[in-house]
């Protein structure tokens, strides 16, 4: 209900009072309090409807096509609470695993990539390997030059070293394989089993 102000007496009223308060106050004219319009005489009857809060505060900001949250109903029918904590698992279980859930094509894809990765981690893992350093290191020079023969020498090094400690049948550390990994290199280049493409130093 639209609020007023005597502009006399300076007394709020609601407008079904405005008619018996201005036969009582002597020089009467009222204000609408939510738009500050002026009222003159017996105009204010016709003042049935004013300004939204909305439009009061937020001035030239303000869009008439703007719903109040508090005024939109909801569109669809609540779920039930089964419903909610099904869906809010699924939700924490995408965020553990950091992955959203992914297209059929992808899922192919990548399911594609991991058997790859395990037929090569299967054909390395499958060989045997020697209690030698020297030659554990050799063989693991040799298999990683034939699948990527283009590899830099500082690549080489970690993807050898890591080769052969991360081998089922290893007992070498990872201290031992380094060191043995230039002779290795100088065995492996010198019995023919790598070809040399271009190794760079970084």
């Amino acid at each position: 209900m639209v609020s007023f102000v005597c502009n006399a007496c300076q007394e709020t009223l609601k407008k079904p009072k405005l008619d018996m308060h201005a036969n009582r106050c002597h020089y009467a004219s009222f204000s609408c309090i939510d738009c500050s319009v002026d009222f003159v005489g017996t105009s204010y009857r016709q003042h049935t409807s004013c300004i939204s809060e909305a439009e009061k505060y937020e001035g030239k900001l303000y869009k008439k096509g703007k719903q109040n949250n508090a005024q939109q109903k909801p569109s669809s029918t609540p779920k039930s609470t089964v419903d909610q904590l099904t869906a809010r698992a699924q939700q924490l279980a995408n965020c553990e695993t950091n992955e959203t859930p992914a297209s059929p094509k992808k899922r192919k894809s990548e399911d594609a990539n991991r058997s790859s990765d395990k037929k090569k981690k299967s054909a390395w893992d499958s060989t045997d390997i020697s209690d030698d350093a020297t030659t554990a290191m050799t063989n693991a020079i040799a298999y990683v030059t034939q699948a990527e023969p283009r590899t830099e020498f500082a690549d080489l090094r970690k993807k050898c070293v890591k080769l052969v400690t991360k081998h089922p049948q290893s007992k070498l550390s990872k201290s031992d394989v380094k060191s043995v990994f230039d002779k290795a290199l100088v065995e492996a280049l010198g019995s023919g089993k790598v070809a040399l493409v271009m190794l760079k130093s970084t």
